[in-house]
């Protein structure tokens, strides 16, 4: 996907409300991909997006370990990058811009999705769906955004 889709701006924030309970007691389970038996960062951008006809690839053609991050670091992020060529600074952030995080050495291996200009919503391995306020611990870790609508 490139160039981003677009989406009116007045229904972003009535779908996003909608979709929070939806998403609420899913677990999280690695490589997971449905509502049913869980879902992981990457399941629930794809699940999150495809709610607003988003179509995210499901996964780069191979299996993903684990600990991926320890033999190809730059995985995640090429991965990302692929969605959209708009990058986004921490100022310039709104709902539904894909916001990547690098949460222990400097790998970027996390994503949420913004759903205002400093909160988040993504998939914790501890406790499932967060909504987060991009603050103090998020801050530091915030490594970039990219917009995938217009």
């Amino acid at each position: 996907m490139s160039g981003g889709v677009t989406i009116n701006q007045n229904d972003i924030e009535r779908k996003i409300k909608s979709l929070i309970p939806k998403f609420e007691k899913v677990k999280f389970v690695h490589n997971g991909r449905s509502f049913e038996e869980g879902i992981d960062c990457l399941g629930f951008v794809i699940l999150f997006y495809r709610e607003f006809g988003i179509e995210i690839p499901n996964d780069d053609g191979e299996f993903i370990p684990e600990d991926w991050y320890k033999t190809d670091p730059e995985r995640y992020i090429s991965a990302i990058k692929q969605f959209s060529n708009k990058q986004v600074s921490i100022n310039e952030l709104q709902p539904l811009d894909l916001a990547y995080f690098a949460i222990s050495r400097n790998i970027i291996t996390h994503t949420g999705i913004m759903i205002s200009q400093d909160r988040f919503v993504h998939m914790s391995p501890k406790s499932g769906f967060l909504i987060s306020k991009l603050e103090r611990h998020w801050k530091r870790r915030f490594k970039g955004a990219i917009r995938v609508i217009q």
